[in-house]
């Protein structure tokens, strides 16, 4: 072997790609365009790839790899090389190997819309339908009328919170495809009943399952549905057909059990997750049910062990789902708060005025399990206050905003930064433009119609966004739920939730939520003016027609609070997702804490201070 032979051998670098494809590094996610072959002389390698196919045909999985390594170490651009390598990790369930090898397929030319569905096919199944936006907008750039692109489109706007897109794309496919796929029905059924139009979403599910009546999601999802129109018969009965046709699926046992609690009967909710337990031992539960199992003990009397139960479904999530905590999202949202809703910051804002002819918000202010949706219950047995439960669009407008202002020509600045960019030139008109946006966006979904006087946002984000709230709509009402800090900690602990930062899975967690909350909700008290008015859950619960007579008189709404509370619930233009779950107000709620001993001690540092300036001391935080 000659000299130049040896020197050219040690600059090959056989480390190996981190991403599990097998390949080298610099053949795989260190690939580089220097020295790469002409993809006009792959055609040498074809008795390779076809050894390869071979083998990968006759699953001799090994001898396919090892040879397609091969291949791919001397031409990285392969396309069918890859392809076939991108089957084999995917099969073997090596999603980062698999996502590495499906990205460098969609990035060759030519442009390929098949490659960015199976990109955007395989995030999705990781639930990561976010980042599948980008393949999945490529595919449809390419093949626009293709049904199977438009349903994708679909599924990822639906899980990113955005169902009015998704439910358009998912009418898209159907009008391009057959009308007749019973999963696409499904899933357009379910954005339906995500938007709280449940009669039309009956009527989907009905279509769907006269196609497939063997399809127990679709049952159950029917289910959820006529829970929410308060027919639990009907729930229970699509529920026991669901069970039927799918004995160990986790998700219909936890409807029924859920059923069954909402139905009062926590022994029959207990025994069909027991049930539900031993038919899959020795896996464990997952966190839902652990959930359900607590919720159905707690009723019963049996605190310690709810308590246990509580704590295993967020043990599963740290544990088995590997979900951390994470304080940053949370703290870096509070310190923006703090830096910029300062009074004389503020001070060259403009004031938008009342929108002519438009429902009037009535924002429900409250940390997680405050008790927002107990008064929005409340409030929508008006015929003129409907609810927008947690799908108001304020969220969406604050991501909108710096557009707008880089767009007139203003600094390119992110949110809330970009707020006090409206306060001179053109972007002075933003404001104006964003309320009367918010309001076009309530009335196409539906949530409002033209005899909507008043409109309930209770968005989850509005401890955060409520200087914005504020900006846009200066003079509107914001009615703030505030509760024990120790019983809406418990509340969100006992869910399956997982909040900001994943805070759900702590007690601490949700201690950190609270506690920046309520010191956003300060800071931008103190520094803006408010018609403002909080209401106590205790209140709620004990003085029901006496505390919703003070809102509605706060909001200029002429009602008889007990009246309405009396009249049989009320159907809303958007069926808001609680009701589905509502459970008439109960003094159970108030003093929950108290039940569960000596497990609060690593967050009374942080909520010690709310319980006693919020006025929750010994003697009066559970006072009738």
């Amino acid at each position: 072997m000659s000299a130049t032979t040896l020197s050219s051998r040690t600059e090959i670098d056989p480390t190996p790609c981190t991403c599990g494809s097998g390949l080298r590094a610099v053949r795989c996610c260190r690939l580089t365009s220097a020295g790469l072959p002409d993809p006009a002389n792959h055609s040498v390698l074809d008795p390779l790839l076809e050894t390869a196919r071979t083998a990968r045909t006759a699953n001799r999985n090994r001898e396919a790899e090892r040879h397609l390594l091969q291949l791919l170490d001397l031409a990285p651009h392969h396309r069918e090389g890859l392809r076939l390598l991108f089957e084999i990790r995917r099969g073997e369930g090596r999603m980062a190997a698999a996502e590495a090898l499906i990205a460098r397929i969609a990035a060759l030319p030519p442009d390929v819309a098949a490659a960015h569905v199976q990109h955007a096919q395989l995030l999705i199944n990781q639930g990561r339908h976010a980042e599948a936006e980008a393949p999945s907008r490529r595919a449809a750039t390419l093949m626009p009328r293709d049904p199977t692109i438009q349903h994708i489109l679909g599924i990822v706007f639906t899980e990113t919170g955005r169902l009015a897109a998704g439910e358009r794309h998912y009418r898209m496919a159907l009008a391009f495809g057959d009308g007749r796929d019973a999963a696409l029905l499904g899933n357009l059924a379910w954005n339906l009943r995500q938007q709280g139009r449940l009669d039309e979403a009956a009527a989907t599910y009905e279509a769907t399952l006269a196609l497939r009546r063997e399809n127990a999601r679709g049952l159950a999802g029917y289910a959820q549905v006529e829970a929410g129109r308060l027919r639990l018969d009907a729930a229970e009965t699509l529920l026991n057909e669901a069970s039927g046709l799918a004995p160990s699926d986790r998700m219909i046992a936890v409807l029924a059990a859920l059923t069954r609690l909402h139905r009062g009967d926590p022994e029959a909710a207990l025994a069909r997750i027991e049930a539900t337990a031993a038919a899959i031992a020795p896996q464990s539960l997952v966190a839902t049910k652990y959930a359900a199992k607590g919720q159905a003990l707690e009723r019963l009397g049996r605190y310690e062990e709810a308590w246990a139960c509580y704590v295993a479904g967020r043990n599963f999530q740290r544990e088995r789902a590997k979900r951390a905590f994470d304080p940053a999202p949370i703290a870096s949202r509070l310190a923006a708060v703090k830096s910029l809703f300062m009074a004389d910051r503020l001070a060259g804002l403009g004031r938008p005025g009342p929108i002519a002819g438009a429902a009037t918000p009535v924002f429900l202010l409250g940390t997680p399990r405050a008790g927002t949706s107990l008064l929005e219950q409340m409030l929508m047995q008006s015929p003129a206050i409907d609810p927008a439960d947690t799908r108001a669009p304020l969220p969406e407008l604050s991501r909108l905003l710096p557009a707008l202002v880089s767009g007139l020509g203003g600094e390119a600045l992110g949110f809330p930064e970009a707020l006090l960019a409206t306060a001179a030139g053109e972007q002075r008109d933003i404001l104006p433009m964003l309320a009367n946006r918010y309001q076009a966006l309530l009335r196409a979904a539906g949530a409002t119609t033209g005899e909507t006087r008043f409109v309930t946002d209770r968005n989850p984000d509005l401890p955060w966004l409520l200087g914005f709230a504020a900006a846009l709509f200066p003079l509107v009402p914001v009615i703030h739920v505030i509760r024990h800090p120790l019983d809406a900690l418990v509340s969100a602990f006992a869910q399956d939730k997982l909040y900001e930062g994943n805070a759900g899975v702590t007690l601490r967690g949700m201690a950190t939520l609270f506690d920046a909350q309520m010191s956003a909700i300060g800071q931008v008290r103190g520094q803006t003016t408010l018609r403002y008015l909080p209401v106590r859950y205790e209140d709620l619960v004990r003085r029901p027609a006496a505390t919703l007579q003070s809102v509605l008189d706060f909001i200029g709404m002429a009602a008889d609070a007990g009246e309405l509370l009396a009249a049989p619930p009320r159907a809303v233009p958007r069926v808001p997702a609680h009701r589905a779950v509502q459970r008439a107000a109960h003094e159970e709620a108030v003093g929950r804490y108290r039940r569960f001993g000596d497990v609060f001690g690593e967050v009374m540092p942080l909520l010690s201070p709310w319980i006693a300036q919020l006025g929750y001391g010994e003697q009066r935080d559970l006072a009738a």
